[in-house]
């Protein structure tokens, strides 16, 4: 897998002695707070470890200049995510936004134009920064996803700059082993749901994460990921770098 012109630019910022800070927005699926290691924590490990460029006694150049920030919400809307954005640039000033998400745009009674309208402006306000935007994962609740559909055409259809990377993670999730993604169980009153030992359909366990992460990296870095060896390997009490190819 060849690595891409994203991966490269970080390369070279990094080659250059300069910092480069990504910021994640999203919903709770990319706070996924509760998961550990969640896709964010296994995104960051795998993309610092994947700078092979660098002598062993620079091992310290990718690993301390580049930095993650999370700002995303649970239960955000894209609404959410644009006053996140405008946060982030005054708080951190990053050199690439990942967004995942506008699915929680349906339980707030968003209509499909007012997402693809605040997506406009956030694509707007961070053009002059790197962008990659994927709409929400599909979930195990078709219902929901048949109303999603609607909002992930309309979120990928949006004209934007040579900045922005958008890619249909809510397609490519559709090919993983998903069965094995929605274990969780549901709490009572959390998310909407009642207990009763129903499994959660919208939030992925650590498995699941992984083939997140694995998306991001396999999709706009060209860092090929094996999610079970990764998974091997952070369940073991000896390995202490989990590996993932």
């Amino acid at each position: 897998m060849n690595k891409t012109p994203l991966y490269n630019q970080i390369l070279k910022t990094l080659l250059d002695g300069k910092r480069y800070k990504v910021v994640f927005i999203g919903d709770s699926l990319t706070s996924t707070e509760w998961i550990h290691p969640n896709w964010r924590e296994v995104f960051e490990y795998i993309l610092k470890f994947s700078f092979d460029e660098f002598p062993d006694e620079d091992w310290w150049i990718p690993e301390w200049n580049l930095s993650f920030f999370n700002y995303a919400l649970d239960g955000a809307s894209t609404k959410n995510f644009l006053e996140q954005v405008k946060l982030s640039e005054k708080e951190v000033d990053p050199d690439l936004y990942i967004i995942m998400g506008s699915s929680n745009d349906i339980e707030m009674g968003f209509s499909v134009e007012e997402q693809v309208t605040n997506l406009k402006e956030i694509f707007n306000i961070t053009n002059s920064k790197q962008v990659i935007y994927t709409p929400n994962i599909c979930s195990k609740n078709e219902s929901k996803n048949k109303q999603y559909d609607k909002y992930v055409k309309a979120s990928l259809d949006i004209d934007t700059g040579s900045n922005v990377y958008k890619f249909n993670g809510y397609e490519i999730f559709k090919e993983y082993p998903m069965d094995t993604f929605y274990t969780l169980e549901l709490e009572s009153g959390v998310d909407g749901y009642v207990s009763g030992g129903s499994k959660d359909p919208v939030h992925p366990n650590v498995l699941g994460n992984i083939y997140i992460a694995k998306m991001f990296l396999e999709e706009c870095f060209g860092i090929e990921v094996n999610p079970n060896k990764y998974l091997e390997d952070t369940r073991s009490d000896t390995v202490k770098y989990p590996r993932w190819k």
